[in-house]
């Protein structure tokens, strides 16, 4: 083999053959200066006799191998969600309900607010747990009356959870205003912690001076055909209502309305501080607008201050839609829901094999590389909690469960199902992409679908002692990935995927990392060959520092049922 046989790129830029070397197994790679400066990706594979291997991908800031002391980029984005108004009181003088007689107290506001999150920040609630971003629910003013939902039983809501602008610019007077936001992104800032607001394109509440001054902006209510368009996500998905009082835009009939709305999200960046957006129900707004906001993001912030900032969107669709929104000068990411509805029966159902999942993990890079930063999911505001699956109050079937939540809300019962949650988030933070933890989960809070997935939040004293063991275990994980760069950047290699077993290996140039899951009851022993060129002796367990030796490429592992390890291959 020779040089001629290795595709080497630089951010999709071909390297000279005459720029790489070979000696033996070892390749050598040649950059001019310019070509080193900044972040880098290189991208290199090797052709032979027809057959080429898998794409590695090794990140570079300045020439040199990114590590645990590089500047933060967004592959190394733990992501923490919360809703405002269901995290933490930390200021009862705001505390407003909605009075109406039908609306129920779980419809309701419950009193979070943004000090609430300043306090979380200051006590090191966030940094004990390891979390480095935090996306918050949207902030915008909403309407202080209930109204009731389109399809029956017709139950009447809040705005509590934020997703009704009555105005673009002013922050909700429940959580608490302009100020108090601007004071909770410069304490995240100084812990660390990036902020992602969540912005609000697809649509207005009905009392917004943008429906009331420029119906214009809006598409129709009423279609030809008699029908109210409204819930229509795939048939009219550009142009569907949510509900009769919010008013989905018309980009494609208003370039006015389109430069409009890109304006006003880059205004809550540069005022705020913000650094980056998590934007709700992507595929109901055209692939105009991310073209236009993120070249506006670029001009106005990304450029001139030389700091990346993060996009990610909520799709909900196939890979060839989701994906349709990502680079292409539109968004960083998506969440990685096709990733999710094949991981959360794995986890759930004992007759679902590891290998249907690692199937789709490579379907996934498939799409997306191996190194992307698409964020992975357990559960959101918009899922069923993890918990009340892994519990068996909820069949992973049941992708809508609201009148449980109304009538028959679940709980824990059985000790064991926290264990499948940890194995859970050991999976989520040790893949491709960047994990997000919904407030709650990383104790195993249960719950239903909306609003019963959305409970008050609790702290402290407030947990079980199963509740507290848990949040322990998973901080861990969580450090784990923050501590060790090939589970952030490294490439990803399966060993073994069968009924009960999963294991992989994360490899950059630092380190090689081996995470190996059991999710059946039992305790089981595994064999596991790696690959010649890994030259491993033994493995250091990076959970309690235990030993296992390699002999020609061979270890025999044994995990307890419903368990995991994690190991550093030496």
């Amino acid at each position: 083999m020779t040089s001629e046989n290795i595709i080497a790129l630089v951010d999709n830029k071909k390297i000279l053959t005459k720029n790489i070397q070979l000696n033996h197994n070892n390749i050598a790679i040649t950059l001019p200066i310019y070509a080193a400066e900044g972040k880098k990706l290189i991208r290199l594979a090797v052709t032979k006799e027809g057959r080429t291997t898998n794409f590695q991908h090794v990140l570079l800031e300045d020439g040199k191998q990114i590590d645990n002391n590089s500047k933060f980029n967004w592959h190394d984005g733990i992501i923490y969600s919360l809703m405002i108004d269901r995290f933490n009181d930390g200021d009862k003088s705001i505390n407003q309900k909605v009075e109406h007689d039908s609306l129920s107290d779980k419809a309701n506001y419950m009193g979070g607010d943004l000090q609430g999150v300043v306090d979380k920040l200051n006590s090191n609630y966030f940094d004990n747990l390891g979390i480095n971003t935090i996306w918050i629910s949207p902030v915008y003013d909403n309407p202080n009356i209930a109204f009731r939902e389109y399809p029956e039983p017709h139950r009447w809501y809040s705005g509590y959870h934020g997703y009704w602008p009555i105005s673009s610019t002013r922050v909700e007077e429940k959580f608490g205003d302009m100020d108090k936001l601007k004071e909770l992104i410069d304490v995240a800032h100084k812990h660390d912690i990036k902020i992602l607001l969540d912005f609000v394109s697809n649509h207005v509440h009905k009392d917004h001076p943008y429906y009331r001054n420029h119906k214009d902006w809006f598409g129709q209510l009423d279609l030809p055909d008699g029908r109210k368009n409204i819930r229509f996500w795939d048939e009219f998905r550009l142009t569907t209502w949510f509900e009769p009082y919010l008013p989905s835009y018309d980009f494609l009939g208003s370039e006015t309305v389109l430069d409009t709305i890109t304006t006003n999200a880059v205004w809550w960046l540069n005022e705020t501080g913000a650094d980056g957006f998590r934007h709700d129900a992507v595929k109901h707004v055209p692939n105009e607008f991310w073209r236009k906001l993120t070249t506006k993001i670029k001009k106005e912030i990304e450029i001139p201050n030389n700091t990346p900032v993060y996009q990610v969107g909520e799709t909900f669709g196939s890979y060839d839609l989701i994906s349709s929104y990502v680079n292409n000068g539109q968004l960083s990411a998506q969440f990685n829901f096709n990733l999710y509805d094949v991981a959360l029966p794995t986890f759930i159902n004992k007759d679902a094999s590891f290998n249907g999942l690692d199937k789709e993990m490579q379907k996934t890079f498939s799409v997306y590389g191996p190194l992307h930063l698409m964020s992975n999911v357990m559960d959101s505001h918009d899922k069923n909690r993890f918990m009340a699956f892994a519990d068996g109050d909820l069949d992973v079937s049941e992708w809508s469960a609201v009148e449980q939540g109304w009538e028959n809300p679940p709980k824990v019962d059985n000790p064991d199902s926290y264990k499948k949650l940890t194995l859970y988030m050991a999976f989520m933070n040790t893949i491709p992409g960047l994990p997000v933890i919904y407030y709650g989960s990383e104790f195993g809070m249960t719950g239903a679908s909306d609003p019963d997935n959305r409970r008050m939040m609790r702290f402290d004293n407030a947990l079980s002692k199963h509740e507290k063991n848990t949040m322990e275990e998973v901080s861990k994980i969580i450090k784990l990935r923050s501590n060790h760069t090939a589970l952030r950047y490294g490439d990803y290699y399966s060993l073994i995927a069968d009924d009960n077993i999963y294991a992989y290996v994360r490899s950059d140039l630092n380190e090689r990392i081996l995470v190996v899951l059991n999710k059946s009851q039992k305790k089981l022993s595994s064999k596991l060959v790696f690959p010649n060129v890994y030259k491993a002796s033994k493995l250091v367990s990076l959970i309690d520092n235990i030993e296992t030796q390699v002999s020609v490429n061979i270890a025999n592992i044994q995990l307890d049922g419903m368990s995991y390890n994690i190991y550093k291959i030496e």
